[in-house]
């Protein structure tokens, strides 16, 4: 397909402006506007909550491994959620099933903790826990994990899989307060049935960048708003000449018919 080449060229080099463009603002120190996320912004009071009730935070990072990009979106929100608890010196739990990730998050929560001013505070054999890789095993301990140890709140950031409605359906019938993320609409209604609050789809990537202060991570989002914004164009001008094209050859042999 010779003739597509010079588009798709053209497009490429109109994706490659913008990546520099929001890098250039980045290196000028210039962060974007990201509208805030009601789940986001929950978050603070969940901890509250749980500081109140003198009761632990529950934090579930999801199920992804080391090399998918959506763990490093849960460690960003897990950062801003161990910084919170660390201010208002609450015990923070983060549970995970995958092994390869337990580094990551201790180094994670520690760093929070640190930033916080409070490492004393921060005890990874107590908090961090690794519950094994089963899902099932996994949803189960993290039920035990909830009815016995009875969280102020629960927080599900990250990539979840049929296991979904296992791990918020105590909390649910307990009545804690639960806040989850997903990238994958297919576990929301489950999320929307069990928690109080949720954050659906691309929120989950734009809750990285709310939560991070670094320029780089919100012009990141203003990328990708601006390739969106060139691709719904493009479609709409090409359902416009689709439409219009036909009417134009209709007019042109109209024309020719009175001559």
């Amino acid at each position: 397909m010779n003739h597509a080449d010079e588009f798709v060229a053209a497009l490429m080099l109109v994706m490659m402006a913008s990546s520099m463009y929001c890098f250039w603002r980045a290196r000028r120190g210039k962060i974007s506007y990201v509208r805030q996320i009601a789940g986001v912004s929950a978050m603070e009071e969940a901890v509250g909550r749980a500081t109140e009730m003198g009761r632990p935070v529950g934090f579930i990072p999801g199920n992804s491994g080391i090399q998918d990009i959506n763990t490093y979106n849960s460690m960003a929100v897990l950062s801003h959620v161990a910084r919170i608890a660390a201010r208002m010196h609450t015990q923070l739990i983060v549970m995970t099933p995958i092994g390869e990730v337990y580094p990551l998050i201790e180094a994670t929560v520690h760093q929070a903790y640190m930033t916080e001013g409070v490492p004393d505070l921060f005890n990874a054999k107590r908090q961090i826990r690794f519950l094994g890789s089963d899902a099932v095993v996994f949803a189960a301990a993290v039920s035990r994990f909830v009815e016995e140890e009875k969280p102020g709140s629960m927080i599900f950031f990250g990539t979840f899989d049929f296991s979904a409605l296992l791990l918020t359906e105590p909390g649910a019938r307990l009545g804690v307060l639960q806040i989850a993320g997903d990238p994958s609409l297919f576990q929301m209604p489950f999320f929307v049935c069990t928690c109080t609050n949720t954050i659906i789809g691309e929120e989950f990537y734009a809750a990285g960048a709310f939560v991070n202060p670094d320029p780089k991570m919100r012009n990141s989002v203003l990328s990708q708003d601006i390739l969106k914004l060139i691709f719904v164009s493009l479609i709409l001008a090409g359902l416009l000449l689709m439409h219009l094209l036909p009417q134009a050859h209709r007019f042109v042999d109209l024309i020719k018919s009175y001559k």
